[in-house]
């Protein structure tokens, strides 16, 4: 299970996926959770830059005892 928190709204979604796509002719990012699109961002050279983008957005919560950031 993923739980992540929004870092601007305070909102949380979860979900078991989460996948990061770029496409190299439009420089679109997007990210999934579950397939649904959650992040959108243009501009984007390659994956280790959207997820840097991701993660100033949003931050994945472990619901354990503990905090995990990404």
């Amino acid at each position: 299970m993923i739980t992540l928190e929004n870092l601007n709204t305070g909102a949380a979604l979860d979900g078991d996926e989460l996948e990061f796509f770029v496409d190299d002719e439009t420089m679109i990012g997007e990210v999934y959770l579950d397939g649904e699109l959650i992040y959108q961002d243009l501009d984007i050279a390659n994956e280790r830059l959207l997820r840097m983008n991701f993660y100033q957005s949003w931050c994945e919560l472990d619901m354990g005892s503990e905090f995990e950031y990404a």
